[in-house]
């Protein structure tokens, strides 16, 4: 899943209580970033000031919001207090000017969630399964974008599909990650989202409970799920499923 240029800002810093734009950005590395690295690493933020900021000092209460290609918020990461170190030009070598900043060690730990969000400002997923189509690696990430663009976009926690079966196919989930990857698209449409732990399933099956009729899930190619999670995490998913009423017919 490669990132692509554009000439539209896909993020913008901006004050978190007034929303007043600092930065326009139209890409930013270092800020997603695998776990395992340092978190006191540069950010690079390629893009231009709104107005007049002063490269040296920071800026506070930074709301960093990932926007689509009509400049509509999609995404949103508190960020808090952001340090602009320097200020680079065109002349660096860099694929365009921008700003050398800090986040102070707020990193967001899901590497590929910056392809995944560029994916999204053109429209989102339309194509089911088109998470399935990505390396299993990125599965985390594109669960993290939805569950952000979910509740960045108003929703609640739970169930707004019509229809009393939703259907997972076993086949397509490789892990944890995948499995409510397809789950959140079975109950929700794609991109939607139906928990990302064992804890935020129970939360959407709590209020969905509460506000509709509950479903039958359809489990295809069970075994093969199974097989790939591992018992010690499939079981407790079902016992869940079926503790708040959900009517699950494995296959």
């Amino acid at each position: 899943m490669d990132s692509c240029s554009a000439t539209a800002p896909l993020y913008r810093l901006v004050d978190e209580d007034s929303e007043a734009p600092y930065i326009l950005a139209q890409d930013i590395e270092g800020f997603f970033a695998d776990s395992r690295h340092a978190h006191d690493e540069d950010v690079l933020i390629f893009g231009s000031a709104v107005g007049p900021i002063r490269v040296g000092a920071d800026l506070l209460d930074v709301e960093l919001q990932v926007v689509d290609a009509m400049g509509r918020m999609i995404g949103r990461y508190f960020v808090g207090r952001v340090g602009l170190r320097s200020e680079f030009g065109a002349e660096s070598g860099r694929a365009s000017p921008g700003f050398v900043a800090t986040f102070y060690g707020y990193t967001s730990p899901y590497a590929a969630a910056g392809a995944v969000w560029r994916r999204w400002a053109t429209g989102g997923p339309m194509r089911r399964g088109e998470w399935a189509r990505s390396p299993v690696s990125c599965h985390a990430s594109w669960l993290h974008v939805a569950q952000n663009a979910w509740f960045a976009a108003g929703h609640a926690a739970q169930r707004y599909g019509v229809g009393d079966i939703c259907e997972l196919d076993g086949e397509l989930i490789l892990g944890e990650a995948s499995f409510y990857c397809a789950l959140g698209e079975s109950v929700n449409g794609p991109g939607g989202y139906f928990g990302s732990t064992l804890d935020g399933l129970a939360d959407c099956l709590a209020t969905t409970r509460a506000t509709s009729s509950m479903f039958e899930l359809i489990w295809k190619r069970y075994d093969d799920t199974r097989e790939r999670m591992g018992e010690a995490l499939v079981s407790p998913i079902i016992e869940v499923l079926r503790e708040f009423g959900v009517r699950v017919t494995l296959r």
